[in-house]
């Protein structure tokens, strides 16, 4: 066999070589798809996890597309060698036989089945996408829904049963502490999650002028209703922003911050504090309360940890006192609670 005819072989079979590859290309493509397709459908709980699958079969899908435009265009190559080394046993389908009709010569075009299939893994990357993306946004708001719906959304529907048990409780018991603490001047105070407003109450009647914050609407209301003092602002705001045109900086000689935090999630505390800092005036104090006990999804609560509190605090610039730890006042035996005072480090 002559060198020349040696070299045709060769490359011959290359071609066929390739030829069997990009067919393989799609139905590796679709395993690979499917496969991660129903991973994710058996994933519960993991959305990080399934995150990841849809991200690898996007990222695959469009790898595959392009590994096989590269197997197309090297076989191309290797037509065009064929035909120079063989011109007259070439067969060429590079185009349509005369006599065909619109659709069969739209079909019999060249590379139609590399075209297709690209659009097959287009079209599998694309949903993948899709998924991808709707996976995201639920993530997105599962991960809000503890802080915004299951914590408001609760106090909404239960704040007529809650008050009873708050307002049986006096502002004495609560912060005995705090009782002796506060000066018999006027002071500007801000009462964060102010719930039913059995604390602002009895601040207003000893003097104090009065901010109380509440998000929950239904308990607005029926604070408003026990307790209506004009000298007690009602407003509705929300750590970590506290967005009102009512709190400006440096305003509040004292912020009270009780049963609150435990609804502040983990990566928005330090931004709180921030925002707590920020609204204090020259030698105000914060008295933030935490509760220490098992995490509540239903009332949007999440673990409170104290030494990771003291440290988000000491990066926030807060000198802080512990007033100790207090068994919790409505008998639940599980959870208890801890004190912590806060002044801007000087």
């Amino acid at each position: 066999m002559s060198l020349e005819k040696e070299a045709y072989e060769q490359n011959y079979q290359q071609f066929r070589s390739l030829n069997q590859i990009m067919w393989q290309i799609p139905v590796l493509a679709m395993t690979l798809t499917g496969g991660l397709w129903f991973g994710v459908s058996k994933i519960e709980g993991n959305p990080f996890l399934a995150s990841i699958l849809l991200c690898t079969a996007v990222v695959g899908n469009l790898a595959f597309s392009a590994v096989l435009y590269r197997f197309r265009f090297v076989m191309r190559c290797y037509l065009d060698e064929l035909k120079r080394a063989y011109p007259v046993g070439f067969v060429d389908a590079s185009s349509p036989n005369d006599g065909m009709g619109r659709i069969a010569s739209f079909f019999a075009g060249e590379q139609r089945v590399r075209q297709t299939f690209s659009i097959l893994l287009y079209w599998a990357a694309g949903a993948s996408f899709v998924l991808l993306s709707v996976e995201l946004y639920q993530w997105k708001s599962e991960s809000t829904k503890m802080n915004r719906d299951a914590g408001i959304e609760f106090y909404d529907s239960h704040a007529a049963a809650l008050a009873d048990g708050y307002e049986a409780i006096s502002f004495e018991e609560a912060y005995p502490f705090l009782v002796t603490t506060l000066s018999d001047a006027s002071l500007s105070i801000l009462d964060i999650g102010s719930g039913t407003g059995r604390d602002a109450s009895w601040l207003v009647r000893h003097g104090h002028k009065v901010v109380a914050a509440e998000p929950s609407a239904s308990m607005r209301r029926i604070a408003e209703a026990i307790h209506p003092d004009d000298a007690i602002e009602w407003i509705d705001a929300r750590l970590p922003e506290l967005e009102n045109t009512r709190l400006k900086p440096n305003s509040f000689d004292i912020i009270l911050a009780s049963a609150v935090w435990m609804h502040i999630p983990p990566e928005q505390r330090k931004a709180s504090l921030l925002r707590i800092g920020e609204l204090l005036s020259d030698g105000g104090r914060a008295f933030v309360s935490l509760r220490i006990g098992p995490q509540d999804e239903d009332r949007g609560m999440y673990e409170v940890n104290a030494s990771e509190f003291e440290d988000t605090a000491e990066q926030a610039g807060f000198e802080l006192f512990s007033h100790g730890d207090f068994d919790d006042l409505l008998g639940r035996a599980q959870i208890s609670w801890k004190m912590y005072e806060l002044s801007i480090r000087q």
